[in-house]
């Protein structure tokens, strides 16, 4: 991303897999803050730790250095919750770094409100 001009910058994203749902909203900012809800309810997801799949998400977001907000926000089959936080996230991500054409420059407002 480098100086992050010319990039969209915001982006977010609703994600349904099967009976889940979960939501991706991101700023890619240079400030680092995150806030994640998996809502895993079993302990391990197909030989996965649910503390290995949530410091994964952990890992990522801190060290994203971007603002980000991942829920997911209802769903019965952890499995799916999962699968669609991962794919809330990458549509979110893909959109908010794309080039904005609009944009010159770094996008920020600093200095002009």
């Amino acid at each position: 991303l480098g100086t992050r001009s010319g990039i969209t910058r915001f982006s977010y994203a609703s994600v349904p897999m099967d009976e889940s749902l979960a939501e991706a909203s991101i700023d890619l900012v240079k400030r680092p803050f995150w806030k994640l809800v998996l809502s895993i309810k079993r302990n391990t997801i197909e030989g996965i730790s649910k503390e290995d799949l949530e410091h994964f998400f952990q890992s990522l977001l801190q060290n994203l250095n971007s603002c980000v907000h991942l829920t997911v926000k209802y769903g019965d089959n952890d499995h799916h919750k999962v699968e669609a936080a991962i794919k809330s996230l990458a549509v979110a991500f893909r959109e908010a770094s794309s080039y904005d054409k609009k944009q010159k420059g770094i996008p920020s407002t600093k200095g002009s409100m």
